[in-house]
């Protein structure tokens, strides 16, 4: 019986994820096309194509997974509430909500990994025998898609956390953490590597890149379990006892 009720729980959590499901859908074909034709134009113009790349999947993939860290978040505090306020418990809506999420990044996951064999079979039909570049079916792997997908899972919680408990402003001061990050890093790195080469900071950066670099996988498995654990840790903990706005 018990089992029973987990189950139906699960199920109402994965219904409340239509707007995901459709969100990024419309989000990976519009991207997808765009990137296609994208392509197509620059390849047609060019009159010596030596190579071609999967662009479509590309551009999918980078729009999909930056829109659902931050729409997923968004959508956890509206859908969170709502249970909580129509008599669910927190101790079982947040984590029958997180593994309905986890399961829609998964399914979007295999969405993309059909598009990029689309696109694959499409560029050998318009490019027969020139080269197809197709680096997308790495990062489309189950692996990743995976590791992509807990990750994301977990930060789309601690957001939406965050939102409910500070207010909008939580939104733009993770949105501003995460472009310090993908922006700021590289450019500290530069900076770091031209202007102070042989400084202990450099030395300490490069060897830790470089350490990353030999133990990739082990050092990536940990890093998505760390992160996986304290952000749905944390998530929690700030929404046990956070009183819900509808």
């Amino acid at each position: 019986m018990k089992e029973e009720v987990k189950m139906k729980a699960l199920w109402n959590q994965i219904k409340f994820q239509k707007d995901l499901y459709l969100t990024g859908v419309l989000v990976m074909l519009g991207m997808y096309v765009f990137g296609n034709v994208l392509h197509d134009v620059l390849a047609v113009s060019d009159d010596e194509v030596t190579s071609v790349i999967c662009m479509g999947s590309m551009m999918a993939t980078i729009a999909l997974y930056m829109m659902m860290f931050f729409f997923a978040g968004i959508h956890m505090v509206q859908i969170f509430n709502y249970a909580v306020a129509m008599g669910q418990t927190r101790k079982r809506t947040f984590p029958m909500y997180t593994l309905a999420t986890l399961l829609t990044f998964l399914v979007l996951g295999a969405f993309l990994k059909v598009l990029n064999i689309l696109e694959k079979l499409r560029l050998k039909l318009m490019f027969p025998g020139i080269k197809i570049e197709n680096f997308m079916a790495l990062v489309l792997s189950w692996k990743y898609i995976l590791a992509f997908a807990l990750v994301g899972t977990a930060f789309a919680m601690l957001l939406g956390a965050s939102i409910s408990r500070f207010g909008k402003a939580a939104f733009w001061v993770w949105w501003a953490l995460l472009m310090i990050i993908c922006i700021g890093g590289p450019r500290g790195f530069t900076y770091l590597t031209d202007f102070y080469p042989d400084s202990q900071a450099t030395s300490f950066v490069v060897h830790v890149i470089e350490m990353t670099v030999q133990h990739a996988h082990a050092i990536s498995a940990v890093l998505v379990i760390a992160a996986t654990i304290i952000f749905t840790g944390v998530a929690y903990l700030i929404v046990r006892r956070q009183q819900v706005n509808v």
